[in-house]
């Protein structure tokens, strides 16, 4: 029997061969049998290892006789047989420890949760700051994330399915909806998907979010992504499926639809009215920030008619000594935003504000007294900046699709607004994000959904359930 410990061990040792973080004891009984006990130091409780484990072990003297007699000794709360030394090294891997010992009719492995991963402890996102409601926000640790939306939706219907996804990371995933709201295909198709995936390594939720939409690649994101436990709560109540990565504070939310990116936490903590004024407002600035230059463009370039002569005239003083076409001028100014905005992004958080607020007002200052570029498309660039940061979640798609839609402007004018306007309603009216039409409640059109999209009815605005994507399983 001893034979057959010292193989399974040996098997095991051989796997963690040049592993400096591996850790191996050799427990011996007063009745000459023994035990090996094993795990990773690097990221296991000691402490726990030695109370619950090793001590009861050695103060029990004598060997287990059998599985039973073992769950009596040792104290931790979870303790289970394993079925082979492969499954063991998966379990090491993973955080736990492992057992093996000698029994009566032969030996056993053994493994228990001694986990201990430093992760930062809760706190607000910055990506999501509110005024009011809840501060929490999602951290790197899966079973947190688990246990923030467990926290708010305390019933059974609250499902959650694990899946372990990367061949050399091996990372956990949670796939988490509520049963009886959320739809059967869907769930079965996002978790087929998520199996179907065959990467070295999932780093960071974004490695599934981009795989997610490989099948349908489009600058219009079909995932949506929270680090708040009760905007995520509130989406699983409305029959979307959330989906946590360990290591990334991000969880994805399927299906996401483009309502979503006009909606706001602090919506359901205002005054209707106001909410509903303030989802209008978000609408305005994505369309401003998408064709506020291309209709200047136009209008200077193509229809100079529709502007009053004194505001003409006034522009076209302004222009006089600019060496550059409009359409020049619009693209340049507005690419030194872009690369602003990303210097600030990527720098220190300490000088990246300074660094951002600095350059604009230096260089847009230093460009209309050098007459490289006037002050109205200083002023139409800057509210465009600003204008798209309002909706983040196509702050990337508004950014790509501007400069579209200028070239259509400066070679086409208005019509080329225009057919641009079309073609990407078009786009977004036939785009589905796992089933569920992308435009929906506004098209095709859904009567319940719609006191919960650009307008905030009362009451029935927090009804999360009647707002449900699904209606009997079906969109």
């Amino acid at each position: 029997m001893s034979k057959s410990v010292d193989s399974c061990y040996s098997h095991i040792r051989q796997a963690f061969s040049d592993c400096a973080d591996f850790n191996t004891r050799r427990i011996s009984f007063n009745d000459g049998k023994y035990a090996y006990f094993l795990n990773i130091g690097s990221y296991t409780d000691r402490d726990y290892i030695s109370e619950s484990i090793i001590l009861p072990l050695m103060r029990h003297g004598s060997a287990p006789s059998d599985k039973s007699d073992l769950f009596g000794i040792i104290t931790s709360s979870e303790l289970s047989e394993l079925p082979n030394a492969d499954t063991a090294i998966f379990k090491l891997l993973s955080g736990f420890a492992v057992i093996i010992t000698e029994l009566s009719e032969g030996y056993g492995i053994f493994t228990c949760q001694v986990k201990l991963v430093a992760s930062r402890s809760v706190s607000e996102p910055n990506s999501e700051i509110v005024i009011r409601g809840p501060r929490e926000g999602f951290i790197e640790s899966s079973e947190d994330n688990l246990a923030l939306l467990r926290k708010r939706l305390k019933t059974t219907n609250f499902k959650s399915l694990r899946l372990v996804s990367g061949e050399l990371t091996k990372t956990t995933v949670y796939l988490c909806y509520i049963d009886g709201i959320a739809c059967p295909d869907t769930i079965k198709r996002v978790k087929a998907q998520i199996e179907e995936i065959k990467l070295p390594g999932i780093i960071d939720s974004g490695y599934i979010e981009h795989y997610l939409q490989k099948k349908s690649p489009s600058l219009f994101p079909n995932v949506g992504t929270s680090e708040k436990p009760d905007v995520t709560a509130a989406k699983l109540m409305e029959g979307r499926i959330a989906i946590i990565c360990d290591g990334s504070p991000v969880v994805l939310t399927v299906p996401y639809l483009f309502i979503e990116s006009l909606q706001s936490a602090e919506d359901y903590l205002k005054t209707p009215i106001y909410a509903t004024f303030m989802r209008f407002l978000r609408f305005i600035s994505a369309l401003i920030a998408l064709y506020l230059p291309a209709i200047y463009l136009s209008v200077i370039e193509h229809h100079t008619s529709v502007l009053p002569y004194k505001l003409y005239k006034t522009v076209i003083e302004l222009r006089e000594d600019v060496p550059f076409g409009v359409f020049g001028e619009l693209l340049t100014v507005l690419f030194i935003f872009e690369l602003i905005r990303e210097v600030g992004i990527r720098m220190p958080r300490a000088v990246g504000n300074a660094v951002g607020i600095v350059a604009g007002l230096i260089l847009g200052d230093a460009a209309i007294s050098a007459n490289l570029s006037s002050a109205p498309v200083i002023m139409v660039a800057s509210l465009t900046a600003v204008c798209t940061f309002i909706i983040p979640d196509f702050m990337n798609s508004l950014v790509l699709l501007r400069f579209t839609n200028l070239i259509f402007a400066g070679l086409l004018g208005f019509p080329g607004v225009i057919l641009s306007l079309c073609f990407i309603t078009v786009c977004m009216a036939r785009r589905e994000s796992f089933g569920v039409p992308y435009l929906m409640p506004l098209s095709p059109v859904r009567t319940k959904s719609l006191t919960d999209s650009l307008v905030v009815l009362p009451k029935s605005a927090l009804s999360h359930t009647e707002n449900s994507l699904y209606e009997n399983g079906e969109t």
